[in-house]
């Protein structure tokens, strides 16, 4: 049997393997930058025309100004075809992920900072959101959930969804339904970073958006980090990443099965296992190209390219070189199966969501455990986790102080003013307390 993925002992481990596993496919990004640039570049100067022209070239399909929006009579139609068990498991998972995302909403506050000063936080949601939800390779229902519903949990007033079209121009059934189900006021059949071009920008047909979500290939990734001064943009969630710090106690089967989870979304994903056991490790070696070779030869060639690529088994000497590591690595999906995740837990710096246990898969939080699975991959695991209701909502302060409340820190304000020498500032002070 092929080993799919290489072992690798930390301490022999040369620069350059952990700089390419670290990276991963960061590098791919950066090769295309240009090229994506100039679509963008297009869409935003000739609208409508590039954005079209880009999708007969990219997806061999003939979409224009009447048919890149989803009619009410496709959505009827999605229903029909996606069937009753379909239908009533995306309900299931709208159900939960609603729960969930409703649980973090934010609340208004005020208080009372000093006498006479009350000062609070409003809560208000973006206007307008797009939501990308990728195709081509397959096709992702859970996506769009993910993308809308937290949207209309926070209360956003428009939510449009981009996704790919298939060969003969219409939308995946089960990915129309999904949307639909979650409240998505329109979707358009766009795909790649031309879709992002055209709702930053906007176009005769598509609506300019002020934030952009949802994962995608590197085109799209790509794209969403050149706009991202023109549109707010959510957690640059690329391709699949599955991270694994496991022990001696961990079941291999498990952990290979879960290895090449992320890793069968395509060329471009990674699976990562860190272990101070090279028992385990050599185990898991074997174990997960058992597995792959049992997957429809398309998922497993997609297994096969990423792991050679971005894959690794790292054997460290001990438990803490090994969080160390996958604090480094910051995957997307992180599982911890030690004797003890829950402590462990409490050291990860890292992650874009945690999975705790042998019975904590990636695949429950990809499907109906209810927390969100569109999360940061590459670096930005150490910046922030998945996307939340929160990202959504803009967090608006406010003060509302009583002509005592402001005379009690006059004089405060009015050093502070002259010291930085905004004498107009000053004066909008002493001004409320002539006679």
């Amino acid at each position: 049997m092929m080993e799919i993925v290489r072992i690798y002992e930390l301490e022999k481990m040369s620069s350059e393997d952990r700089e390419r596993i670290m990276k991963r496919a960061e590098s791919e990004s950066a090769s295309i930058e240009n090229d994506v640039r100039m679509i963008l570049e297009n869409v935003k100067k000739n609208g409508d025309n590039a954005l079209f022209d880009y999708m007969n070239r990219f997806n061999k399909v003939n979409i224009n100004s009447e048919n890149v929006r989803v009619t009410k009579e496709e959505i009827k139609e999605a229903y029909e075809r996606a069937g009753k068990e379909l239908i009533d498991t995306m309900r299931l998972l709208a159900k939960n992920v609603r729960k969930f995302h409703e649980l973090q909403k934010p609340k208004d506050w005020m208080s009372e900072i000093s006498p006479g000063l009350i000062a609070g936080q409003v809560m208000i949601p973006i206007d307008t959101v797009g939501c990308y939800s990728p195709g081509g390779r397959g096709w992702f229902p859970t996506t769009m959930l993910m993308n809308i519903i937290p949207a209309k949990v926070a209360g956003v007033r428009r939510v449009i969804v981009c996704t790919p079209p298939m060969e003969d121009g219409s939308i995946n059934p089960g990915s129309i339904v999904a949307a639909d189900i979650a409240g998505a006021d329109e979707i358009y059949k766009l795909s790649g970073a031309q879709s992002i071009a055209a709702m930053a920008y906007g176009t005769e047909s598509i609506p300019r958006v002020n934030k952009i979500t949802g994962p995608g290939g590197i085109w799209v990734v790509t794209a969403k980090k050149l706009v991202k001064n023109v549109v707010g943009i959510d957690v640059e969630a690329g391709p699949g990443e599955c991270g694994i710090l496991a022990d001696e106690t961990a079941n291999p089967d498990f952990v290979a099965a879960d290895i090449i989870t992320q890793a069968e979304h395509g060329n471009d994903s990674s699976g990562l296992l860190v272990t101070p056991s090279m028992e385990l490790a050599k185990k898991v070696q074997k174990k997960a190209g058992i597995l792959a070779s049992r997957l429809p030869k398309w998922r497993k060639e997609f297994v096969e390219n990423s792991l050679a690529k971005y894959g690794a088994i790292v054997v460290t000497k001990t438990l803490d070189e090994a969080i160390d590591f996958i604090n480094d690595y910051s995957a997307e999906h992180l599982e911890i199966m030690t004797e003890n995740p829950l402590q462990i837990m409490k050291r990860i710096k890292n992650a874009g969501a945690i999975y705790l246990g042998p019975y904590a898969p990636t695949s429950a939080g990809c499907y109906c455990s209810g927390p969100n699975h569109v999360l940061p991959t590459g670096p930005m695991g150490k910046l922030r986790g998945g996307l939340n209701t929160e990202d959504f909502i803009k967090k608006v302060t406010f003060e509302y102080p009583t002509k005592e409340g402001l005379g009690a820190l006059k004089d405060a304000m009015l050093v502070l003013s002259d010291y930085e020498q905004f004498y107009a500032h000053g004066n909008a002070i002493r001004i409320r307390f002539e006679e």
